[in-house]
């Protein structure tokens, strides 16, 4: 791992240090302008500081063996996205507004459509790695995740990272898993408990 790997495992507590600022600002002086540093702090700094490390460094699919001390896009922006791993709520309000949550992630760097339906407990793992048509409908608790780490004999970890896409139309029924490369054909409809996984031998 890199320094700026390294240094990107103490982004989440400083995460968390800064809201925890911000609503204690908004508390001994309430306003709009404090009141705005909290959803600044929670929902806009980390998509922006990802956008602007991937102007030097852009997201891509690949396959990367992760504790070689070679340069790991996929580790910082784990990092990131720690907090919403922490504290779901925090994407589930985001979902409540229509078409808010898909805005947040093309802020990330994400693909999507229109129109495209989130209910709240919907989880996604890597919030850059989405590729999304139009119309889409995911149900209860799906889970979409671009990457997949496995352990070779020779104790390298192999990070595999692959954009989720699926196409316009398509309905993703409840508690369905989509894994890293997997694609979903236009106008599917996925059904319940479904799991689809791509090749992680490739």
């Amino acid at each position: 791992m890199t320094m700026l790997g390294r240094l990107a495992c103490f982004f989440p507590i400083a995460h968390l240090s800064l809201i925890l600022f911000a609503a204690l600002m908004f508390v001994s002086h309430p306003g709009l302008a404090t009141f705005l540093s909290i959803l600044f702090s929670i929902y806009l700094l980390p998509p922006l500081l990802f956008r602007a490390y991937s102007l030097k460094y852009p997201s891509k699919s690949g396959r990367w063996v992760i504790n070689n001390g070679q340069r790991c896009d996929w580790w910082i922006a784990h990092q990131l996205q720690m907090i919403y791993a922490a504290v779901p709520a925090f994407e589930a309000f985001l979902r409540l507004v229509p078409g808010l949550y898909s805005a947040w992630l093309r802020l990330w760097g994400s693909k999507v459509g229109k129109r495209v339906y989130w209910t709240p407990l919907v989880e996604i793992i890597d919030r850059h790695m989405l590729r999304i048509g139009d119309d889409v409908i995911f149900g209860h608790r799906v889970v979409c995740t671009s990457h997949v780490v496995s352990r070779k004999e020779n104790g390298e970890f192999v990070l595999l990272l692959r954009c989720v896409r699926i196409g316009s139309g398509s309905f993703i029924g409840a508690l369905s898993r989509l894994g890293p490369g997997v694609k979903i054909p236009a106008k599917s409809a996925i059904p319940y408990d479904t799991e689809y996984r791509f090749s992680y031998a490739e």
